[in-house]
């Protein structure tokens, strides 16, 4: 961390380690080189026709990880970065697993506190995980590094997954409602008188719902755009994939890595991020990290990092914590705020049919088995073996009917209250934006 005449560099790191068991490929040696590299060694390979700026050891103030799902690889990662990072963090609540997400600080940890997102995927979807990880925003707030400077609070997050471009698979409105509830929270501490960081693997892209929300709303800037300027998507879908990492900070689906070779050049983009209040934060460094190979295994994880140097502006005592907005600003979000309320119309459509069908598959499902408890009686009789065939079916048709049982009554609910909860959320902005309007007039 550099001093310069009372500001501060603070040099961050977000990754998406791509830790799942079992799943993951070479995860314990990846994983493994990945904590190797974070300590100060490292014998990978860089990629041919990169700047050395994307590779060899560095030395960050503040590494923020996602999907450290293995309790086995973080310690292994403690044990081999705990003499550069005295301060770390593993956040742990989750139904089979927690959300994978962790912090390695040099600067000290004044305290910690997970939020998980009550909209995060459904149960049913066992075999995509994200709700039973636990989705959440890992807060982490550290001490001030100068009696004038402000105190840091770190918002780390790994957002549900898109499975889809479009449809129910997309989940985007699970994401919209996940990014309402971290513009919320980093709104709330910006008002305490925190340089609020968002950071992590947002799995949204520039322009969608998700991303406004956590840059619109907020009045956060791309730490990547601050310093390089807006970025033309569309240009940097033509680039060469060596100058798509170089210029456009693609950080996902990249053909240079090794997993996700298979992909089409112009589906690289960008999902990891650092978001910053530009009135207390300024982006002096930005570039992708971690793009070298493993030799005889491959690329670090199905993402490389995204690194950035920040500088802590000095605290301003005569600013004030409400800042004055403007008429298009006031306009901008309520659009979004449309926008919102019908992605949340859409989907409490789903929902409510998801909550229905499965419901009704329960109550058709004890109807069932009072049909089949009068028909054994007769078949019995006739022929023996029947018996065995009914009592498999009946094994099936209790365990079906009560897995959406249960999802209906206890999960189906909850979701439509928590999608309600929301759309109220957002018609209170937008009453209140309404009132701001009123008085630019």
């Amino acid at each position: 961390m550099s001093s310069e005449e009372g500001t501060k560099d603070i040099k961050f790191l977000t990754f998406n380690t791509w830790g799942l068991k079992y799943v993951s490929k070479f995860r314990e040696q990846r994983l493994k080189a990945i904590a190797e590299k974070l300590g100060g060694k490292s014998n990978a390979l860089a990629l041919h026709g990169l700047s050395t700026a994307h590779s060899g050891v560095d030395d960050y103030d503040i590494v923020v990880l996602q999907e450290i799902w293995c309790k086995s690889d973080w310690d292994y990662i403690e044990r081999k970065c705990q003499h550069k990072y005295p301060y770390r963090r593993l956040f742990y609540s989750g139904i089979l697993a927690g959300p994978g997400l962790a912090i390695l600080s040099k600067i000290p940890i004044e305290s910690t506190f997970l939020y998980r997102f009550p909209i995060n995927g459904r149960p049913s979807a066992f075999f995509r995980g994200d709700w039973y990880v636990g989705k959440s925003v890992a807060v982490t707030l550290l001490r001030p590094s100068s009696a004038d400077g402000y105190p840091m609070a770190i918002l780390n997050s790994h957002m549900h997954a898109p499975y889809a471009a479009t449809g129910d698979a997309a989940y985007y409105c699970h994401r919209s409602c996940q990014a309402w509830d971290l513009s919320k929270l980093a709104n709330l501490y910006k008002l305490a008188g925190y340089a609020v960081v968002i950071v992590g693997d947002l799995n949204s892209k520039p322009g969608t719902l998700p991303h406004k929300f956590l840059t619109k709303e907020t009045g956060f800037v791309d730490s990547w755009e601050q310093l390089h300027g807006e970025q033309d998507l569309a240009h940097i879908a033509k680039l060469e994939p060596l100058r798509q990492i170089e210029y456009g900070g693609t950080t996902c689906d990249s053909i240079m890595n090794t997993w996700r070779s298979m992909r089409q050049p112009d589906e690289a983009c960008r999902l990891d991020y650092a978001l910053i209040d530009p009135s207390r934060l300024e982006t002096v460094q930005a570039c992708v990290k971690f793009t070298e190979r493993i030799p005889e295994i491959g690329s670090f994880s199905d993402h490389f990092a995204y690194n950035c140097t920040l500088r802590l502006r000095p605290r301003n005592v005569n600013s004030h914590t409400h800042e004055e907005t403007n008429r298009a600003t006031i306009v901008e979000r309520l659009e979004i705020y449309e926008d919102m309320l019908r992605v949340l119309g859409h989907y409490k459509k789903v929902a409510n049919w998801q909550k229905m069908w499965r419901g009704t598959h329960f109550w058709l499902s004890v109807l069932c088995i009072l049909v089949v408890h009068i028909a054994i009686t007769f078949t019995s009789n006739r022929a023996g073996w029947s018996s065995v065939f009914w009592a498999f079916f009946l094994t099936v048709v209790v365990a079906t009917g009560l897995i959406d049982g249960l999802i209906s009554f206890l999960f189906g609910r909850s979701e439509v209250r928590a999608l309600e909860e929301v759309k109220l959320e957002v018609l209170d902005a937008k009453l209140h934006a309404y009132r701001l309007l009123e008085h630019k007039i």
